[in-house]
């Protein structure tokens, strides 16, 4: 299982992307939420993880918009629980990139070099029954 590349964010359902979406921009915490974003952040800390949640039942799908990190100094990392700890997906730039969780927990952590600033970015998600297709 692990995470998998879906096709692009575009063919979510409508209900999915009319909803009020609730998130975060602090550096890491605990989401709970059907749907929500993460974003950037402009803090001192060099290490911030999100843990998002759903229901049991329920898989995460993660759409992370086009990076401009800088290879080398900062990354994203996307780990999903059931997958083990050597399955994950780690980022810097790109274009988007939508994932599909194996289990209801998902990890996002932003990371950068102490000297480095922080860069922007935005990752979108939202929960799904398992079996169902995103």
């Amino acid at each position: 299982a692990g995470l998998r590349a879906l096709s692009p964010w575009a063919h979510l359902p409508l209900e999915t992307l009319l909803m009020t979406m609730n998130g975060s921009d602090d550096c890491g915490g605990f989401l709970k939420n059907y749907s929500g974003w993460i974003s950037y952040y402009k803090a001192l800390t060099t290490n911030c993880v999100w843990t998002i949640e759903m229901k049991p039942g329920h898989k995460i799908i993660l759409q992370i918009l086009p990076l401009n990190l800088t290879c080398g100094k900062e990354y994203l990392e996307v780990r999903d629980q059931r997958a083990g700890p050597d399955n994950f997906l780690k980022v810097c730039g790109g274009t988007t990139f939508v994932y599909q969780s194996s289990s209801n927990v998902a990890t996002v952590k932003y990371s950068r070099d102490s000297h480095h600033p922080a860069s922007s970015f935005n990752v979108y998600f939202y929960g799904i029954p398992q079996g169902a297709k995103a």
